[in-house]
């Protein structure tokens, strides 16, 4: 395939809806990069999620011995485009004026079309004295699953310790970013007939109770302060949010069970192994299950499951991957992220990374 430029190449990589929230495929989107990048001396790897989701990783120059080298991270997953405020196909690129605009264009495949034509452009001038990879990873937007897959996919082989996450931060180096620990909690009620309430229980009155306690535990939260709390002014704490509710099934029906989901943005430092204990003690009779098994409550239970874990990641302010990229944009500022991303999961690579890339974080995940 004859080179594109990196605008011509996003246009390329728009044109397929690869929503994650839906399920949609990315495994097209793979087949054109892979075919794009079709070279002498390009290595290509393909891992398969199922339902035509995969990871891809591609490298060039010479092999990784001993983590030597430089990662270019990017998700190929986007979020729905479903707003009446897009202006145009939100899957077919647009510019206007100094702007590129269509759904996934900020987050992340802009990033990701410089990431591939600056591998091409290496490959054919084979001038690489250390190992350039680009990882492309699926699912990032609704848990970073596709990265949490690669890790074990990857396994125990070498792979360069310098990483480039590349979501939107308008070119300012990220050391650290929240986790998202998403929860669902279930109370078990008995079902009956509306006009005779004493044949039942009803589960959603069953759930105020763990909606009080789970607003206090929130009260008790704010008020924390930790060692990396200074890096998020905006929200230097755990942030907890119930996030849905539901519960029965008609209106003349006593509802027999009341499902909460919520979810804890833990900070740096903290993993979801220590925050569980905390919740359910907060929850007295509250018991942790397997995801699978909350279809099973019992009347009178409340079970409590992790549906998703995106980790928590943070760099020390002195690591010399991180002021490495801080002086090619003139110094960094020590804050981080309140969104997740991949770099939680891939740091259990033994990698370090940065999170680090074109475009707006204010603009992601909205239309035009």
């Amino acid at each position: 395939m004859q080179a594109l430029s990196d605008l011509e190449l996003l246009a390329r990589l728009v044109s397929f809806n690869t929503t994650s929230a839906t399920r949609r495929p990315t495994r097209p989107l793979g087949d054109l990069v892979c075919d794009y990048l079709d070279l002498p001396g390009v290595r290509i790897e393909r891992f398969d999620c199922g339902d035509d989701q995969e990871n891809i990783i591609i490298s060039a120059g010479p092999a990784c011995e001993e983590a030597e080298g430089l990662v270019l991270c990017g998700h190929v997953d986007c979020v729905p485009a479903v707003e009446p405020e897009w202006m145009s196909d939100p899957f077919e690129l647009l510019q206007q004026d100094d702007r590129a605009i269509a759904r996934g264009a900020c987050d992340m495949k802009g990033f990701d079309a410089v990431a591939i034509n600056l591998l091409r452009k290496h490959a054919l001038a084979d001038d690489l004295r250390e190992p350039l990879v680009v990882l492309l990873t699926c699912n990032e937007e609704i848990g970073t699953v596709g990265a949490g897959k690669f890790v074990e996919q990857w396994g125990d082989r070498p792979i360069p310790r310098r990483m480039v996450i590349g979501e939107p931060t308008s070119l300012k180096p990220i050391r650290a970013h929240k986790g998202h620990l998403s929860l669902a909690i279930v109370v078990g009620g008995r079902g009956g007939h509306s006009g005779f309430p004493d044949s039942g229980i009803n589960a959603i009155e069953g759930s105020i109770p763990v909606l009080n306690a789970l607003r206090e535990l929130r009260r008790e939260l704010i008020d924390e302060q930790l060692p990396w709390s200074e890096l998020f002014p905006s929200a230097g704490y755990p942030v907890f949010t119930v996030a849905n509710i539901a519960g029965g099934s008609a209106i003349n029906v006593i509802p027999e069970t009341c499902m909460i989901k919520a979810g804890v943005r833990l900070l740096p430092g903290q993993d979801s192994a220590e925050f569980m204990p905390r919740l359910l003690n907060a929850l007295p009779g509250a018991r942790q299950v397997e995801s699978e098994l909350l279809g099973r409550v019992e009347e009178g239970e409340i079970l409590v499951a992790v549906i998703n874990d995106t980790p928590s990641f943070g760099t020390s302010a002195d690591d010399p991957f991180l002021v490495e990229v801080a002086a090619l944009v003139d110094g960094l500022e020590h804050h981080g992220a309140n969104y997740g991303t991949d770099a939680g999961r891939l740091a259990q690579l033994g990698c370090t990374p940065v999170v680090f890339g074109p475009g707006d974080i204010s603009v992601a995940h909205k239309p035009n």
